[in-house]
């Protein structure tokens, strides 16, 4: 975890391409970035990507609030969220917060066999430093006042690459994106017929199943991720894999009423 910020502000823009078009972006990038380090500790995957597999537990209101207001489309809204990068990784606490464009994230990291406890503000025994402990105390707030609850694990593949020339940017290729309904603090669910698997949904004129693409950086764009922008003509879109994942699975509960304006871009 070394180089892990506690607290940051950045700018998160997302894009849907296909593969011949991240092959075409790896290559344009490689002047400017190197691979995320992170991802030199795992094997290389299956379809032949350096990258590693990211495991988010959400949490939400019985009402399911934090996706409705992303839905609203709300300028100030939060996300809660329980983060693993391994089946053996620590846990990643999150609150995520969007003031329109901008991310605020604030986090920290525990044992994973702490996680149920800390998230509710249950410290008593836990050896924290102040920081931690001052972030849980916040959590747990939260989580007290909103009624929060695990309601969705996401997982996905992820390929990253950092900046060598800025103080902070960042470009990522996620794949294999699925979600599931639960109810329980497990970290890790078994991979069964229960995961909506996001594949099975997208109807694109792609050539190949679509990526999401992100870019990340602080305050402003740098100048050769927005030349990048322009040369492959990327078009931004609006894409939570959270409200995805809600609307898909809600749907296969019979919830319809659970589809959503995010999943859209599916269709």
């Amino acid at each position: 975890m070394s180089g892990f910020e506690t607290r940051f502000q950045r700018l998160e823009l997302k894009f849907l391409i296909d593969e011949p078009k991240a092959d075409s972006i790896r290559r344009q990038i490689e002047p400017y970035c190197e691979i995320d380090p992170h991802s030199l500790d795992h094997p290389r995957r299956d379809d032949g990507h350096i990258g590693y597999e990211i495991s988010s537990l959400y949490l939400d209101t019985p009402s399911l609030a934090f996706h409705r207001a992303k839905e609203r489309g709300d300028a100030d809204r939060l996300k809660l969220r329980v983060r693993t990068y391994s089946k053996t990784s620590p846990a990643t606490l999150e609150v995520k917060r969007r003031y329109s464009d901008v991310i605020d994230k604030l986090r920290s990291v525990v044992d994973r066999d702490h996680v149920e406890p800390c998230v509710y503000g249950l410290l008593d025994g836990l050896d924290l430093d102040d920081h931690t402990e001052s972030f849980l105390n916040q959590l747990g707030l939260l989580v007290a006042t909103s009624g929060a609850a695990p309601t969705l694990t996401v997982k996905y593949d992820r390929e990253a690459y950092s900046s060598v020339v800025d103080h902070y940017a960042r470009v990522t290729f996620d794949r294999q994106i699925r979600a599931r309904r639960t109810e329980s603090w497990d970290l890790v669910l078994p991979e069964d017929e229960m995961w909506c698997r996001f594949d099975d949904y997208w109807c694109t004129d792609h050539v190949t199943l679509p990526i999401v693409m992100e870019i990340k950086c602080r305050k402003a764009v740098p100048l050769w991720l927005l030349d990048l922008i322009r040369r492959n003509n990327l078009s931004r879109c609006s894409f939570s894999k959270y409200s995805i994942g809600i609307s898909l699975t809600g749907e296969r509960m019979g919830h319809r009423d659970a589809y959503s304006r995010s999943a859209k871009v599916m269709r």
